[in-house]
């Protein structure tokens, strides 16, 4: 028995070192076979070092598979691969097509992939989307890859006409790695139309990385910004965001919102939203 429980401790240990492993073209190819998705993405994940060529002509079709989780793996298991620069250039070709699938596909093989080269291409199709989804896609690439060049076309999607290009637009903001001297790389004034958007997703995410500037960047909050979020807090018709502004409110520490915050204490109709208020106001100064 002791030999049974040693052995299998080692195996235990030993196993992070063979991650990536064991997978084959054959056996990559009756993944994708199955049709099932957790199978495809499993075998990509163990055929992480396969050195196979003829692993490539099975994966490379998977950038237009229906599910955005084996695009996704497919663009991660390409981007160690010879054909990296070859992919690459055929998804930021899409971008300029007419085909608003493939330019999805290519922002989700993209975001995979994170090159930062990439950034004008995404950021040039973010002006003019061809349809909501593929805006979304290439706005979360962008957000992905998380070079602060990508700032400029994340706030003009704030102002998209398309609801989830707004909210993806705010919520890749947060991804943004700051510029060097900096602690943040977005800026309040862009996301605070949204605070007040017709859409309770746009409303969340602007809500989220307002927020977010002012608790990981210690930015400080303008007089506009606390109005806007106190507004939020008090009056938005979702608890959700509700939720969320009175977590900002607490995030940016500043004393002129503890009225509002108070009032949501007392007054909202949700517990968690009051539960919310009440952390968010010991945080004020």
């Amino acid at each position: 028995m002791r030999t049974v429980i040693v052995l299998a401790s080692v195996l235990a240990l030993s196993s992070p070192a063979f991650a990536g492993f064991g997978s084959s073209s054959v056996a990559l190819k009756a993944a994708v076979q199955s049709g099932s998705v957790d199978a495809i993405v499993a075998e990509l994940e163990k055929a992480e070092e396969l050195p196979s060529q003829g692993a490539i002509a099975v994966v490379l079709p998977l950038v237009d598979h229906d599910s955005w989780r084996v695009r996704d793996a497919a663009g991660w298991w390409l981007t160690r691969r010879g054909v990296r620069t070859q992919v690459i250039a055929n998804m930021t070709a899409r971008l300029s097509g007419s085909d608003p699938i493939a330019a999805r596909n290519a922002g989700d093989v993209l975001a995979a992939m994170r090159d930062f080269s990439t950034v004008p291409a995404l950021s040039a199709f973010l002006a003019k989307p061809l349809d909501e989804d593929s805006g979304v896609a290439v706005a979360k690439a962008l957000g992905a890859i998380g070079h602060p060049s990508a700032l400029s076309a994340l706030n003009g999607g704030l102002g998209s006409t398309l609801a989830g290009v707004r909210a993806q637009s705010a919520a890749s903001l947060r991804d943004l790695r700051a510029p060097k001297g900096t602690t943040v790389a977005a800026s309040y004034a862009p996301l605070l139309p949204l605070v007040a958007d017709g859409d309770a997703n746009v409303r969340l995410q602007s809500i989220q990385t307002i927020g977010f500037i002012g608790g990981a960047g210690k930015v400080t909050a303008t007089p506009a910004v606390i109005t806007a979020l106190s507004a939020a807090a008090t009056g938005d018709p979702a608890a959700v965001v509700r939720k969320a502004a009175a977590w900002a409110l607490g995030e940016l520490k500043d004393g002129s919102a503890r009225a509002a915050l108070m009032q949501v204490q007392a007054n909202d109709t949700d517990g968690l939203v009051r539960s919310i208020a009440s952390a968010a106001l010991a945080n004020l100064r």
